[in-house]
């Protein structure tokens, strides 16, 4: 008899056998959150068998019968769970959306008919078959969604460990991309079965840091599966794992401590820690309603295109939404968007470039446009924006003005010379702005010439802006940094813009990433100028493209060797993370002490 249960029966007074009472809740609670962990792990087998391996009919209906199983065991468990709980009213308040499936799944298992009826009154041409397989898509879908709020659990309690934001980035991405790599391994993910790990490393790393970089045709190469864990991949390394964890948390109802608060604080760079709930429900819902409209104008602008045999076009719409937002550069044809059909398309490329450049000038700045126009329009309020934006968007708009003329004036006379003007200008313009993180092109890269290939690597530098699904130093780095050097050179010791002054450790900051990128960069070009045999040009070109999370390349990707595939690896991994947020992460913090040593100068020439 458990010893629970044996205090249960000992205890002589009130008090004490509440206590027992509680003790032996507590207990059968635990076993039940151990059970549902349990079965987790069993749906995940179930799903990954499935989906992941070409199974014999025998092993395809045992895969079955343990999906059923597995809701079985959930519902049975959830109303122990429920049953057990101290204060029932609190129980489901807490956990509404866990019941609430639990009624769901519940239904579905022992009222079969309903559901038949229901799927025969929208489509009475369903043959059994066609039943018997939304019957197992239900089963799938239903045993996915019932272990999402046990997984945000566990996630939560992770972040409200005492684990270092910076390494709860590392720590996430980590996690991710081995995920990523083992579902790309799986024989249904590729046509072909000689994919290796170090291969499947590399892409996973490149669609989880929003690259771009293959090493593979991402269009021949991969099946149907392949490319939806490859979307997946790119929408979860955009937003971040974090992110979306704490947004579908509070979407269920479930709240967050302080502790959890502070760690969203410092992923986000959010100044007061009362307003980190309504950014990152901004943050997802933002991100899914703009993806959303650019599938959308995509799917309208590729009738009449031809995108190759078996394609589906509102796959094809979604994949690239997605990959154009978080500044991916993925796509699903062989010549990236230099396919002629898609070259001469204005409509698509214009959506591309409108999403890379939404995704890329950051969330804060989105918001912060977003709350001047919308308090304008209905308050009458007139809402100042903040000199963050300012910056952002002018810098942004002096890069992407100056990559168009610069790229227009160097290779208009050598590429470019057989096209029209109208040409010339949209493919400039459309590099101009890929360049900065996001990797689609409409012509071929390694064609282009030396001084143009130096010029988008200076774009590729640079980058985005912070808090956006793109790479880089920043442009508001970058901008710093030059009036630093302005405010010095006319013997001022602050930098000031836009009638506010910018603080010292926002300049201090950007001349350390600077000065981390020019170290990364360099080392990863020497080590690579070790390991393969190309150009400076050509390794420049694609070390800069990894470490600043663009994935345009000269052609060099495919042929690089293992351990050049490998330092390439950690270039994207690191421009992802960050130089600062990477060395922070595996920096031992020291706490300040309470004395100063005494002040003396250091010559600086």
């Amino acid at each position: 008899m458990p010893r629970s249960i044996r205090r249960l029966f000992r205890a002589g007074s009130e008090e004490e056998r509440g206590d027992a009472v509680i003790d032996w809740q507590r207990r059968w609670t635990n076993a039940a959150n151990a059970g549902v962990l349990l079965l987790g792990i069993l749906a995940i087998v179930s799903l990954v068998a499935e989906y992941g391996f070409y199974l014999s009919a025998e092993t395809e209906r045992l895969t079955r019968i343990g999906n059923r199983v597995v809701l079985y065991g959930f519902a049975f468990l959830a109303l122990v769970k429920f049953l057990l709980a101290e204060n029932r009213r609190a129980h489901f308040r807490q956990r509404w959306v866990e019941l609430s499936l639990l009624v769901i799944i519940i239904a579905y298992l022992l009222f079969p008919q309903p559901v038949e009826h229901l799927l025969l009154s929208l489509n009475p041409h369903l043959t059994p078959d066609a039943l018997t397989r939304v019957y197992l898509i239900i089963t799938q879908l239903l045993v996915i969604v019932a272990f999402i709020p046990t997984g945000l659990r566990y996630s939560k309690r992770l972040m409200a460990s005492n684990i270092q934001p910076s390494m709860l980035i590392v720590l996430s991405f980590l996690v991710l991309i081995s995920v990523g790599t083992m579902l790309l391994l799986l024989p249904r993910a590729t046509v072909s079965h000689s994919f290796t790990f170090i291969d499947a490393l590399f892409t996973a790393t490149s669609a989880v840091c929003v690259t771009g970089l293959i090493v593979v045709d991402t269009a021949t190469y991969f099946t149907p599966f392949g490319h939806v864990v490859l979307m997946v991949l790119i929408q979860v390394g955009g937003l971040g794992i974090m992110t979306l964890t704490t947004f579908f948390a509070f979407i269920m109802g479930s709240g967050a401590r302080l502790k959890e608060y502070s760690t969203m604080q410092s992923l986000l760079g959010e100044e007061g820690i009362g307003r980190i709930k309504q950014t990152i429900i901004q943050i997802a819902l933002v991100t899914f309603a703009l993806e959303a409209i650019g599938a959308f104008a995509l799917y309208y602008s590729l009738i009449g295109i031809e995108l190759g045999q078996g394609v589906d076009r509102a796959f094809f719409s979604i994949f690239h939404s997605i990959s154009a937002f978080c500044n991916a550069g993925f796509t699903l044809t062989t010549q990236n968007l230099a396919e002629p059909s898609l070259r001469q398309a204005v409509d698509v490329q214009a959506t591309i470039m409108g999403l890379i450049v939404l995704g890329g000038i950051g969330y804060p700045v989105l918001a912060n446009l977003g709350a001047t126009i919308w308090r304008r329009r209905s308050d009458g309020i007139r809402t100042r924006l903040s000199i963050h934006t300012k910056l952002v968007l002018v810098t942004t708009s002096i890069l992407l003005i100056g990559g168009t003329a610069g790229l227009l004036c160097l290779e208009h006379d050598r590429l470019l010379r057989g096209y029209s003007w109208e040409e010339q200008m949209l493919a400039s313009l459309f590099h101009s702005v890929s360049a900065r993180t996001a990797g689609f092109n409409t012509i071929d890269i390694g064609a282009l010439s030396a001084p143009a290939l130096f010029f988008i690597i200076l774009l590729m530098w640079i980058g985005a802006s912070p808090g956006s699904t793109g790479g880089g130093i920043k442009t508001t780095t970058a901008a710093l940094s030059f009036l630093n050097i302005l405010a010095i050179a006319s013997g001022r010791n602050k930098v000031e813009i836009f009638r506010k002054r910018v603080s010292d450790i926002a300049v201090t900051k950007a001349f350390s990433t600077v000065l981390l990128s020019f170290v990364f960069v360099n080392t990863a070009v020497f080590f690579l100028l070790l390991t393969e045999h190309a150009p400076l040009e050509a390794i420049l070109f694609e070390v800069v493209s990894a470490a600043s999370t663009v994935g345009l390349s000269t052609g060099l990707t495919p042929h690089l060797s293992d351990v050049g595939k490998v330092i390439i690896i950690l270039c994207m991994f690191v421009g992802r993370v960050g130089y600062l947020a990477t060395v922070v992460a595996l920096t031992r913090r020291r706490s300040e002490g309470r004395y100063d040593y005494t002040e003396e100068n250091v010559l600086v020439t």
